[in-house]
């Protein structure tokens, strides 16, 4: 190949890396409103420039390609190429099949970031796209766009929620001082920040520890996209009534994931306040842990929060249930001898055994910082 036509591949690439990050880009401000389906862009282009762009907005309303398409002519559709990051659907939920108004505008070419793990797409959609002799670009921008569902792949292949493990600590590792006096570590703009991300979430998780030493609301202030079941991991049903989670039940939904010795008597009071509850059978802690997860997965949660103490976040390291961590950290030392680590699970033995993030970021808060980045187990 000469260096010429090298040069036309390599912009040609870089072009089609282009249009995918802005679908990406596009995909993202669906995040909140559509679960539990996934985020999904789309990207309209003809002789380099976009005439189309849209994204799923809202779940049970118009897919990416819907809002994408919509409003070009047949004309203006035919030979067009189609930037999407997820492949069309090809089965009729509470949308028509996208892959019927794809075919039916003629593009001469459809460039896709991530097939479905849905099984009733899971390739149908690009099949059907090459059965037509369109030609189908899969794979650009690969990673990112599977990143971009990957809470929904998990559901879908596990039946799990996505868990993110989020905790605030000193730049010296300590989540409060040697007094237990932890208000406040991070700024407010970070604290706003952490609120945002509640707002996304189908559940916000805390322990019992938690919820009885702080009395939390777990709410998102202000509200945001979605409103989030509160939960409490509490095995013996000891929530007292008078707690702010119990009073504020019938205005904000309360969830209780208790164990088999858990009192009747306790169990219906805080039914009766507007809680739900849910029991385990089983004696173990770790067990019980993972079927709660199946249950948040059949209620349709997709992201959830964990928000509670060093105990249950190590505990859930530990049995490798944590997807993605969230960590505030505040521009402080305190030094001293530790009061409080933010995993207190058995941890790792060997530096080879401590757990990697993968799609790691930093942002900065005013001063603080903002880590995030998923588990590599």
């Amino acid at each position: 190949m000469s260096e010429t036509a090298t040069a036309i591949e390599m912009d040609a690439l870089e072009f089609d890396v282009s249009m995918m990050r802005r679908a990406i880009e596009l995909a993202k401000q669906g995040h909140g409103y559509v679960e539990p389906n996934p985020m999904v862009g789309c990207v309209v282009v003809k002789n380099r420039s976009i005439i189309g762009e849209g994204f799923h907005q809202r779940f049970g309303e118009a897919h990416a390609e819907v809002n994408a398409l919509r409003g070009l002519s047949s004309e203006q559709r035919q030979d067009a190429t189609i930037y999407l990051t997820l492949e069309p659907c090809t089965h009729h939920g509470k949308t028509p099949p996208c892959i019927d108004l794809v075919l039916a505008s003629k593009p001469s070419r459809v460039v896709i970031g991530a097939s479905d793990p849905f099984p009733p797409v899971a390739g149908n959609g690009i099949a059907q796209l090459r059965d037509a002799g369109i030609r189908v670009d899969v794979g650009v921008e690969s990673k990112a766009c599977q990143r971009l569902i990957a809470p929904f792949s998990k559901r879908q292949k596990t039946g799990r929620p996505w868990v993110i493990a989020k905790w605030a600590m000193t730049l010296d590792g300590r989540m409060a001082t040697h007094t237990g006096d932890s208000k406040w570590i991070t700024n407010e703009t970070a604290r706003r920040h952490a609120h945002q991300i509640r707002g996304n979430m189908d559940a916000i998780i805390v322990g019992i520890g938690t919820a009885m030493k702080d009395d939390p609301m777990l709410n998102a202030r202000p509200a945001g996209a979605r409103l989030a079941r509160r939960v409490v991991m509490d095995s013996s049903a000891k929530l007292s009534p008078s707690s702010q989670l119990v009073t504020t039940a019938k205005e904000y939904p309360t969830l209780i994931a208790s164990g088999p010795n858990a009192e009747p008597t306790s169990i219906a009071a805080l039914r009766s306040h507007g809680c739900d509850v849910w029991q385990s059978d089983s004696e173990s802690w770790n067990v019980r842990a993972s079927e709660f997860l199946q249950y948040l997965g059949k209620l349709g949660c997709t992201n959830i929060l964990i928000d509670g103490g060093p105990t249950l976040l190590g505990s859930l390291f530990d049995q490798k249930l944590i997807d993605e961590v969230h960590i505030y950290l505040g521009s402080q030392i305190l030094g001293g001898l530790p009061n409080l680590v933010p995993n207190m699970g058995a941890g790792a033995s060997l530096m080879n055994q401590a757990i990697r993030l993968n799609h790691t970021s930093v942002e900065s808060l005013a001063g603080d910082f903002f880590v995030s980045g998923d588990c590599n187990y």
